[in-house]
């Protein structure tokens, strides 16, 4: 068992408020039997549903059961041992008496087993409309009186400046900022320590992660798949509220912060704190937004065009990518473009940093004039990887310089990590806040984004449109070489010959043959409409 309570003299309740969602069904509660599977979970774990809807363990694991992966010869005893500890609570969310119920029924099971303490957690898997009866009425009947007591929100948080600001007062007039946890489940926590590690344990990044050395950055988020599931929810919030204002600016941070004073929780988010209030408020300018439409290739009808889709108004103007520079005014990185990319429907999905680097001025071994770049890349998704590009010489005779990549390991062989879901959720039993975002934090990044946010929702400028399973619109690329990020031909021993060549076409377009890392083998004509 995870050693939290060596003694066995504390009961955790863990409270997940919307049961019967999408996100409690598909995410925390495959999570939790995940940890209960592995004994990860601290000894006295009781889980507790509350939802509107009625529920029973025998039919809710039911639900929950196909998104849990299950080993049906090692797992059945345990699973059904882990469904024990699983009790539903039905209530209305803005009804004290019913809180006051699941109240009791948190205390009937801490009592159970002579437990001293009790810490409670409530995970809020709930739509933010209601989330003001919700925190007023854990705060008044649910707060444990001899442990501790946290509360976990989920993204969309608000929609814009405006609205944040009522939904931060409510949340922190109810709960102390140490019992608030703004959870993002997608950041990897594997490839946060390790940048942290890489950037402040390394004279060879520490010293060069600046403004004299770095040309740009660009952190990108693209999925291949069509806008489906939360199509509703996506539609309204947008491809910008979805993961640039909290999954990307956490990436931001990461890479831009300057080192905590100490290696407390507090010193780390003061320091994300203040880099987040020294990145500039963004204006339409920084902005390229567009909408993805039918590529007129695909048999699958659920590739289509965004507005083709049944379950999306025919007029919508959602932007399903969006590529926005912003710029940090400070010491450091004043002048460097921070360029956040993001899309659906695009030509493969992976979330990254490339960190660019100004070029080196070396004429050995090149026929004409070729500028070179280094680039250190952290690989969140599909897999955690950080390399970095360089460029040695070819076999041979001659001086000629090739692509080549410095892998920096972060899977050692044998070693299995936590997926990050789980591990964050470990974390809220741990009271380890360094993965999650304060209040203040998400005020300073609604600050950069509601300008253009507004923008959008008032305006209505219509999204550039772009192929289904293309790369996004050919303006965001001219936007970014603009800015001064290089788009090369660089990654050919990680990319398939179809989007090489697409890579190779993209390079010579944007930056100019002089500048395009030519490939050893040649690339294939495109029709025009490929571009």
């Amino acid at each position: 068992m995870q050693p939290i309570d060596p003694n066995n003299e504390t009961a955790h309740s863990f409270v997940v408020l919307g049961a019967s969602g999408r996100l409690a069904t598909q995410k925390v509660f495959p999570a939790l039997w995940a940890l209960y599977r592995d004994n990860r979970l601290p000894q006295g774990t009781r889980i507790f549903t509350f939802s509107r809807t009625k529920l029973h363990t025998r039919t809710y694991r039911l639900t929950c059961a196909p998104y849990m992966n299950l080993d049906p010869e090692r797992d059945p005893q345990k699973f059904n041992s882990f469904w024990l500890t699983v009790h539903c609570v039905q209530g209305q969310y803005d009804q004290a008496e019913d809180y006051a119920a699941l109240t009791e029924a948190m205390i009937l099971q801490e009592r159970k087993h002579n437990q001293i303490y009790a810490n409670r957690i409530f995970y809020l898997a709930l739509p933010p409309i209601v989330f003001d009866h919700v925190t007023t009425n854990l705060s008044r009947k649910c707060k444990s009186s001899t442990g501790c007591t946290r509360i976990v929100v989920e993204k969309p948080f608000a929609r814009n400046d405006l609205t944040y600001r009522p939904y931060q007062t409510a949340l922190c007039q109810m709960f102390k900022e140490s019992q608030i946890y703004m959870i993002d489940h997608f950041l990897s926590k594997q490839i946060s320590q390790n940048l942290f590690g890489l950037r402040f344990g390394n004279l060879l990044w520490s010293g060069t992660l600046n403004n004299r050395h770095v040309a740009a950055v660009m952190i990108t988020v693209k999925c291949e798949k069509p806008v489906k599931a939360r199509a509703e929810y996506f539609n309204f919030f947008g491809i910008i509220r979805d993961v640039m204002t909290n999954h990307m600016m956490q990436l931001l941070a990461l890479v831009a912060m300057d080192k905590p004073y100490s290696n407390t929780i507090d010193d780390l988010r003061n320091e994300r704190l203040k880099l987040f209030k020294e990145v500039t408020t963004a204006n339409m300018g920084d902005v390229i937004i567009g909408q993805y439409r039918n590529n007129r290739m695909e048999s699958d009808p659920d590739k289509v065009g965004y507005t083709e889709h049944s379950y999306i108004p025919k007029d919508s103007m959602t932007p399903t990518f969006a590529m926005v520079v912003l710029h940090i005014n400070n010491r450091r990185w004043s002048g460097v473009p921070f360029i956040l990319r993001a899309g659906r429907a695009l030509n493969d999905t992976k979330t990254e940093v490339r960190i660019q680097y100004k070029s080196a001025e070396c004429d050995e071994g090149n026929n004409e004039e070729l500028e070179i770049r280094n680039e250190l890349v952290l690989r969140v998704a599909p897999f955690e990887e950080i390399f970095m590009r360089l460029r040695l010489k070819q076999p041979g005779e001659e001086l000629c310089l090739k692509e080549t990549a410095l892998n920096l390991r972060v899977d050692e062989r044998n070693t299995k990590y936590m997926p990050n879901y789980n591990s964050l959720i470990l974390d809220l039993f741990k009271g380890n806040q360094s993965m999650f975002m304060r209040t203040d934090e998400q005020c300073e990044i609604w600050r950069i984004f509601s300008p253009i946010l507004q923008s959008i929702d008032l305006d209505r400028p219509k999204p550039l449109p772009y192929d289904f399973g293309s790369r996004g619109p050919l303006l965001a690329y001219r936007k970014a070489e603009r800015v001064g990020f290089v788009f090369f031909a660089s990654d050919e021993w990680r990319e398939n010959k179809e989007t090489l060549d697409y890579t190779v076409k993209s390079s010579r377009i944007l930056s100019g043959p002089q500048h395009a890392l030519k490939p050893e083998r040649a690339p294939v004509k495109l029709k025009p409409r490929e571009i």
